[in-house]
């Protein structure tokens, strides 16, 4: 069975210190789009160039098929509708309101805005591009097994030394993917700041990890506490985080002939919290915090491939991690320390 070995992945650019109209911004990377809140005034041009397009705005309309707000869709039958959506939240009539206002960024508090925005796959600009290809008019030879994203994938903040701050985002499956990905998570200190070009902005000041600790604290870790105690060695250290992201779309043949469609999953996307502490001795400067996806060791994977002690996904589950971006990292936190 041939792979599709890029998968399509939406990920969303917000420089959250200062901020005026949003747009989407597509780049090099394949099938990748952006949303920037333009800032009036930041310490760096993280767009380096790139070309901008308007964003993605509908007036509501009301869906007799799904008996809510969500846009009805020319080529997708009825039927779908509830294959594809139906473990979502309701869609909300102001979906596209409270959207626009985190376009133009003037809501950045991501922790509190509500699931039925951001489990949506409209929230994310992709999807209307990707819909023909992925769902409408989906080949049901190919296997696309890996794709993921955060959103934003640039945030900056401004903190005073001796603070310790939280930091919301969203972590996603790709349109269209179709196993259950086993994915460690990474905080690091890479050497350079980069634009979404890749560009180098700024260098990592010295020792930066002597005065600067992260770690992820959600989403929960509960599966892989689960068992991580009964296996012979685990890749995952103490700063680590593991995760199976679920599928959004499968096309199951079994045996008979028969077929079973699955769209999107409820937890298709996950709260990702960043915990970071700045030690009270910290000099004064840029810092670049980035989060990057590694593959799990064999011992992890075989619990997911086999045992029924725990969640499992037999011949589904896919190890991720592998899916890199090859300009920058999946999420770059900027502190501006003071």
């Amino acid at each position: 069975m041939k792979k599709k070995l890029i998968a399509v992945v939406v990920l969303l650019l917000c420089i959250s210190s200062i901020a005026t109209a949003g747009f989407f911004l597509y780049t090099e990377e394949p099938n990748s789009d952006y949303l920037i809140d333009n800032p009036g005034s930041p310490k760096y041009n993280y767009r380096q160039g790139a070309t901008l397009v308007p964003g993605e705005y509908r007036e509501p309309v009301y869906n007799e098929i799904t008996d809510d707000y969500r846009p009805v869709y020319e080529g997708l039958p009825e039927e779908k509708y509830e294959i594809i959506f139906g473990e979502l939240p309701e869609f909300p009539k102001d979906f596209f309101s409270i959207t626009k206002l985190i376009y133009e960024g003037k809501i950045k508090d991501y922790g509190r805005i509500d699931e039925k925005y951001w489990k949506q796959p409209e929230f994310y600009s992709g999807w209307f591009n990707s819909i023909n290809d992925t769902y409408i008019d989906n080949d049901p030879t190919m296997w696309m097994p890996e794709g993921y994203g955060i959103f934003p994938l640039i945030k900056e903040v401004t903190v005073d030394s001796g603070k310790t701050i939280r930091v919301d985002a969203y972590l996603r499956t790709g349109f269209g993917t179709e196993a259950y990905q086993g994915v460690i998570f990474r905080p690091l200190f890479p050497t350079h700041g980069k634009a979404i070009t890749g560009d180098k902005l700024f260098e990592q000041p010295k020792n930066a990890q002597d005065y600067i600790s992260c770690k992820i604290i959600n989403p929960d870790n509960s599966i892989y506490n689960g068992f991580k105690d009964n296996i012979l060695y685990s890749n995952v250290g103490e700063e680590d985080w593991f995760v199976v992201l679920k599928p959004t779309y499968q096309l199951i043949i079994n045996k008979d002939g028969t077929t079973i469609e699955k769209g999107f999953q409820n937890d298709w996307v996950r709260l990702l919290q960043l915990e970071v502490d700045i030690s009270k001795d910290t000099p004064e400067g840029t810092y670049c915090i980035a989060i990057q996806p590694y593959t799990p060791c064999f011992d992890i994977n075989q619990e997911f491939y086999f045992s029924k002690e725990h969640e499992y996904y037999g011949a589904l589950y896919y190890p991720g991690g592998g899916f890199l971006r090859t300009k920058t990292p999946h999420f770059q936190l900027i502190l501006e320390v003071k």
